[in-house]
């Protein structure tokens, strides 16, 4: 990945939209960061991971809209036919030039959001656990496990 790829990673909002999963709020994750309302939403609900994905602009190649809206409603289905609840979310840069339609995925572990990323030609997903910093996960890049 490149360093301005990697940059505009760090400086995106990952807007996670109201839902009775997340506590009925809003919550704004950033990558590296602790999110301790939202750990504390999550485990009244008995959830331990999440994973924040898109589906929109494969290989961060700008796609028209009927593109991006196409490849999230296959990444919504994939996603309802697993039985993986989602929640509405947008990543959206600092400085508003451009925001990318999003999912909230509660309970995905690392290993099936790196998985789904792939799936969708996305270099990273954001993915986090109860209590730990959110991570940039790469997806286009073999596995450092």
């Amino acid at each position: 990945m490149s360093d301005a790829l990697h940059a505009a990673f760090k400086a995106t909002a990952y807007v996670v939209r109201p839902h009775p999963l997340v506590g009925d709020r809003e919550h704004v994750l950033r990558v590296d960061a602790l999110h301790p309302v939202l750990d504390a939403a999550l485990t009244v609900h008995g959830i331990t991971t999440w994973a924040f994905i898109t589906a929109w602009n494969p290989r961060a190649q700008p796609c028209p809209p009927d593109t991006n809206a196409r490849l999230q409603q296959d990444l919504l289905a994939l996603l309802e036919a697993q039985g993986h609840p989602s929640v509405s979310a947008v990543g959206e840069a600092d400085d508003r030039r451009w925001f990318e339609e999003s999912l909230f995925v509660p309970g995905l572990s690392r290993d099936e959001a790196r998985r789904i990323g792939r799936l969708f030609d996305q270099e990273a997903v954001l993915w986090g656990s109860v209590g730990g910093a959110a991570e940039l996960v790469m997806c286009l890049e073999p596995s450092r496990s």
